[in-house]
């Protein structure tokens, strides 16, 4: 039992393991999550887990894809799917009535879908073109270039939607024999926030997941790869803006350095008043957009800082970037007070994910996935108010050396 909610699990005869968090809301929120995203991909396999993620929704042995959109619709609520590098999740929020009706869906996209060969290629030239309008937007173009420059063999250098060459070669028997392999009951994990008792949700799910079959599923080694320190400059034509983005990886932390960490994330870059926003716009007014941003997540571990602005103004942000570096790694920019401030903003984060049943629902499922303790933040937490400005500084040195950094500018610049 935790203090924030109290959970129940049950494992079904086929695997799948049921968590659901009781609230008093008359709204609830289901989400279904396949361990497999594009970690567990090969090189000749990247964007198979996200094109799978597209083809669910295409048809099943009772929907069509008009009656699965039209279905989702008459739930009232929202729905989401998306592919993560560790994950694909399915769910959907809606009024508390709804749920049985949200939990056949779901079950019925994941566990019979059909793959049907009429819809195959126009979703993959779907695919091939939301990869092209990701190439189209700078910010995403610069992060794909930095995540290519900084590693040789990890999969952070593929992006999760794979590449236009790839996606045009794949069959759909490669999907469906990806899909057998993976989407596997005793390889997800549901979990539902809502106002039911367990055993009603328990019994719902045996109703719409017990005949789904296990099978054994084969985990491919992730081997964790830090970033090189190297310096990549790219030309693009037709943008007004240039770019820079520096990554760096941080494998070798302590759970607790890693919340110092947080705590000089939010200082850095991430809270309305980081020393990047006040210095970078609010002091030398060089751009509009400057921040940074950290992901903890397992074989992920990723810190970046990035920034858009005027070509003549790279220099100068770069320099300005790496007396902040410096500030942060000798401490004379963190101070006491800010330093309680940041950790009242994560406590406010975590606060308000606890009380919506859509964050809490994902929160639950991104821990289980992970095989993480569900009350873990709560640990955190205790951890977060003893973290003193010497720990945030040692890990600041420990963490900002040696980044990777992408600039990208105008094509004439």
């Amino acid at each position: 039992m935790g203090r924030y909610f109290d959970s129940m699990e049950t494992v079904l005869k086929n695997g799948l393991k049921v968590v659901t968090i009781k609230n008093g809301e008359l709204i609830f929120s289901s989400q279904l999550g396949v361990k497999v995203g594009s970690m567990y991909e090969r090189e000749d396999e990247k964007g198979l887990s996200h094109l799978i993620e597209h083809m669910l929704f295409k048809g099943t042995e009772k929907r069509s894809n008009f009656d699965i959109n039209s279905d989702i619709e008459e739930r009232g609520g929202s729905y989401t799917a998306y592919t993560t590098y560790s994950d694909t999740i399915y769910g959907i929020t809606g009024l508390s009535e709804e749920l049985e009706p949200s939990l056949d869906i779901i079950s019925d996209i994941t566990t019979h879908p059909t793959f049907p060969v009429e819809e195959f290629e126009k979703e993959k030239s779907v695919i091939i073109s939301e990869i092209r309008s990701g190439l189209d937007d700078l910010e995403n173009y610069s992060y794909s270039l930095a995540h290519r420059l900084a590693f040789d063999k990890s999969f952070l250098k593929w992006d999760i939607a794979g590449n236009e060459k790839l996606l045009r070669g794949y069959t759909i028997d490669q999907v469906r024999d990806f899909y057998r392999r993976y989407y596997r009951p005793n390889n997800a994990v549901l979990t539902v926030v809502s106002p039911y008792d367990h055993g009603e949700v328990v019994e719902l799910a045996e109703n719409y997941f017990g005949s789904w079959e296990a099978s054994e599923v084969e985990e491919l080694k992730i081997e964790d790869e830090a970033n090189r320190a190297i310096e990549g400059i790219k030309h693009k034509k037709d943008i007004e803006q240039s770019t820079i983005i520096y990554m760096y990886t941080f494998y070798e932390l302590t759970r607790r350095e890693e919340i110092a960490l947080e705590i000089l994330n939010y200082r850095l870059g991430e809270s309305p008043n980081s020393i990047l926003f006040k210095e970078l716009r609010e002091d030398l007014g060089l751009t509009y957009e400057v921040y940074s941003d950290m992901d903890a997540s397992d074989h992920v571990k990723l810190l970046n800082i990035y920034t858009s602005l005027h070509a003549e103004d790279v220099e100068t942000a770069r320099g300005r970037i790496d007396a902040i570096i410096d500030g942060l790694k000798d401490g004379h920019l963190i101070e006491d007070r800010n330093i309680e401030i940041m950790k009242k903003v994560i406590k406010t984060a975590i606060a308000s994910t606890m009380i919506d049943p859509e964050s809490l629902c994902n929160y639950v499922l991104g821990q289980l996935v992970s095989n993480k303790n569900l009350h873990a933040f709560e640990e955190d937490l205790e951890t977060l108010n003893s973290i003193t400005k010497e720990e945030i500084i040692a890990v600041a040195r420990k963490v900002l050396e040696d980044p990777t950094v992408q600039i990208v500018y105008n094509e004439g610049d």
